[in-house]
């Protein structure tokens, strides 16, 4: 219609310009064969170009259709496999069955093989927790061009026709399983190590050689069965070799072997017939017996004795508690610490922790005490030589000896003495009482002296006096005498000696 109405347009045109320009017919004829010619040529050129746009909108078309259905296909693209298996084309359940197929029982083939020495250990994919998560990757490869906009999505399934894409089974491992494994191997390998050991016999050292052990490292090995696991495709055998590490004993025959001189001994004498006291000192002894003590090692009385308690069999025995005396569970044991106390002075080690009593000892001279009580107050000291030291403790008859053995690196000879710097009279305490007769007196507590101490270390290197060194100052506290004064007087001197002796019987008990 548009066409025709510009046809009219031009006649009319022309009708005007001849009439008006008087234009003869022949000329006229002529003018319109020339438009009806390029009428003609207008009319292919237009018909050309609607074939070009009609052409170029369908082909269009039909290639955004493709893409279209290519994008949103609920099918895998072509080009996608799964452990190099063909998916494209597939619905997810189509490709996990097709896959599942191909590729058999994952979970009993045979996956890890381990190795120690002549030992071989081969385990199942379900005996170790190994699982192949199939489905991850099936979506994984049902979502590859699912992803962005849609020219990117085009571009992704387009590209997979030249270069395709391969997707690998994902696998995770239950360690529960796995360190149940790596347990009972551990009973098959470790083998505890043997500490070389040193006896005094008959007064000679006996010593028995040391064997290393050996122990499964299993974060180690846990570490690198999970790493190759993991790693490698569902297909192929994982082997590794286990970590295995020795163990070395602490103590070995040869630095035991140094252990040849007494360093220092000490003696000390107690009363059998306290028996329960004689036990307790055995017992301790006994714990401290053979304890051996490398360079730079601490000594604790307490971790060594351990509680002294029923139930490790010490009695009851007079202890000093508050400075008194009172019956207590393992009563004597601080003459076994003071004993030790004193040959660890003399074999000029370096003592860590020790404390006086609160009451002067007998079986030792003032200031060289060391009282202990477990969880409280300790005796500790310091290996400070260059060599193993041995500690050799025995009970004989009334005595108990401490003998410490180590490498002597010189000849001297160390003397102990302590000497009273002062000594602090007791206080004196009376009370009266009214019961008891004005002429008589009772004595409720002796009290003692309180006393200043300091002891002293002297070493003599052949027979010469070298050194004297002051190795602490004590102080032991008095406690005051209380004496009980009668105050009732006697009515009469008729009274007869049986009646008063009577009353003040009385009045004592």
């Amino acid at each position: 219609m548009e066409l025709a109405k510009y046809v009219l347009i031009v006649i009319n045109f022309y009708k005007v310009n001849i009439f008006n320009k008087g234009i003869d017919l022949p000329e006229l004829v002529e003018v319109n064969m020339k438009f009806e010619e390029k009428k003609d040529k207008n009319k292919e050129k237009i018909f050309s170009i609607l074939i070009v746009l009609l052409s170029v909108i369908f082909f269009s078309s039909v290639s955004v259709g493709i893409a279209l259905f290519m994008i949103f296909s609920d099918s895998i693209h072509n080009g996608v496999y799964v452990e190099n298996i063909d998916v494209g084309g597939l619905s997810v359940a189509e490709a996990v069955n097709k896959v599942e197929d191909e590729i058999g029982d994952i979970d009993g083939k045979d996956k890890l093989m381990l190795h120690y020495k002549d030992k071989v250990w081969v385990f199942k994919g379900n005996e170790i927790g190994l699982k192949y998560d199939l489905k991850k990757a099936i979506n994984d490869a049902f979502l590859i061009g699912r992803k962005g906009n849609l020219l990117d999505r085009f571009k992704t399934v387009l590209e997979l026709f030249k270069n395709p894409h391969n997707i690998s089974i994902k696998t995770s491992l239950d360690f529960g399983k796995l360190d149940k494994i790596l347990s009972a191997i551990e009973k098959e390998i470790n083998k505890p190590c043997v500490e070389a050991s040193i006896k005094r016999i008959k007064g000679k050292f006996v010593i028995k050689d040391e064997a290393v052990g050996l122990i499964l490292d299993r974060e180690k090995t846990k570490e690198i069965i999970t790493r190759e696991l993991l790693k490698r495709k569902y297909d192929e055998l994982v082997e590794v070799n286990l970590v295995v590490k020795p163990v070395y004993p602490k103590y070995t025959s040869e630095m035991l072997s140094y252990i040849t001189d007494l360093l220092g001994s000490h003696t000390t004498i107690f009363n059998l017939n306290k028996k329960g006291r004689s036990h307790n000192i055995y017992l301790a002894s006994k714990a401290l017996d053979g304890t051996v003590l490398l360079p730079g090692e601490i000594f604790s009385f307490n971790k060594i004795v351990g509680p002294r308690s029923i139930s490790n069999g010490y009695q009851a025995a007079p202890v000093i508690y508050k400075g008194e005396l009172i019956d207590g569970i393992g009563g004597g044991v601080c003459q076994v610490s003071s004993t030790i106390y004193n040959s660890v002075l003399k074999s000029q080690l370096e003592v860590i922790e020790r404390v006086n009593h609160t009451i002067p000892s007998t079986y030792v001279p003032k200031g060289l005490d060391a009282t202990v009580a477990y969880g409280v107050l300790d005796f500790k000291f310091q290996n400070t030589t260059k060599y193993p030291i041995y500690i050799q403790s025995f009970v004989k008859g009334n005595k108990l000896t401490v003998n410490i053995y180590g490498h002597k690196e010189n000849n001297q000879i160390v003397k102990l003495i302590s000497k009273i710097d002062k000594v602090i009279k007791k206080d004196t305490e009376i009370l009266f009482d009214e019961n008891l007769p004005e002429d008589k007196m009772i004595v409720k507590s002796k009290g003692r002296n309180g006393y200043i101490v300091s002891s002293y270390m002297i070493i003599y290197e052949n027979g010469r006096e070298i050194k004297r060194k002051l190795i602490s100052k004590d102080y032991y506290k008095p406690s005051k005498e209380v004496i009980i004064k009668g105050t009732k007087k006697i009515k009469s001197d008729d009274t007869s000696i049986e009646e008063k002796d009577k009353i003040e019987n009385q009045i004592i008990n």
